[in-house]
């Protein structure tokens, strides 16, 4: 037993130095300490640019949706990132936003007449980012850096007393603090199981599945948790029904479960041949 605490000791004193001096170079890229948080937000950056270069598989109209969503994902991901250099930052990711609105618009006018939203977007993002470079710097500063511009003073200006009682009253929901690893850590896990549910049975059932189990997560009442559940899976099916039906196959086994409208109208032929073996 001694023997086996001794191994780990070693392996801790190993490690932990190699550990210091990567959160010592990340200190130094970030300009502050790096936490859990920074790892949750690159998770979401990376989850965010590879669903956005997977939509490209979808149709024009049904790829619209999910790439917007995901390019914001990885744009605000990115922007909280790199927090402490938003005054370049911003400006540099609005010209090459432009410069993609263009390169897209441009293309799909060379090819059958449309993009011109595009064209006239990518114009105003490039000129933007290039000739209100200072303004746009400030203003994505003053959003993302700046949390009492955005929550207001009152907001952040809670006497300890008053915190505790809203934390009592917050339906026991789980709390932590950002240095607290536990809450990113399983945030991020729930992220990577359900995109991994997601390309083994397909979005519309594993929404609802990582709606849930967020929910059993955060201990909420079971009111509350079912109405969330129910509407993401509502939320889903209309993405389902109106946009892209391939979002009910999963994309790794191709397996597609039977969407709930089936599953309604085979309830219904069994609820009516029992009533009429009853009957006869």
């Amino acid at each position: 037993m001694a023997q086996d605490e001794s191994t780990v000791d070693v392996a801790q004193s190993r490690v932990r130095p190699a550990f210091e001096a990567a959160l010592d170079v990340g200190e130094r890229v970030l300009r502050e300490r790096p936490t859990m948080e920074h790892v949750l937000l690159l998770l979401f950056f990376v989850t965010g640019v590879y669903m956005y270069w997977g939509a490209r598989e979808f149709s024009e109209t049904a790829a619209e949706f999910p790439q917007l969503m995901a390019g914001a994902t990885a744009i605000l991901s990115f922007l909280i990132l790199a927090r402490n250099y938003l005054r370049l930052v911003a400006p540099i990711l609005l010209a090459g936003l432009g410069v993609y609105a263009l390169y897209t618009g441009g293309t799909a006018f060379v090819d059958d007449g449309g993009g011109l939203f595009r064209i006239v977007v990518g114009v105003l993002l490039f000129v933007g980012g290039v000739a209100f470079r200072e303004r746009v710097g400030e203003s994505a500063e003053s959003f993302v850096a700046e949390p009492m511009q955005v929550l207001g003073e009152q907001d952040l200006d809670v006497p300890g007393g008053d915190e505790t009682d809203e934390e009592a009253d917050s339906g026991a929901m789980y709390v932590y603090e950002i240095d607290d690893p536990k809450g990113p850590v399983v945030t991020g896990v729930l992220c990577i199981g359900y995109m991994l549910l997601t390309f083994t049975i397909g979005m519309l059932y594993a929404t609802p599945i990582f709606v849930a189990a967020w929910a059993l997560w955060v201990r909420m009442d079971v009111i509350r948790a079912t109405v969330l559940v129910v509407l993401s899976l509502l939320i889903a099916y209309l993405f389902y029904d109106i946009i892209q039906s391939d979002i009910s196959e999963g994309w790794w086994t191709g397996w597609q479960p039977t969407p709930p409208d089936e599953l309604i109208g085979l309830s219904v032929y069994v609820v009516d041949a029992l009533s009429l073996g009853v009957i006869g």
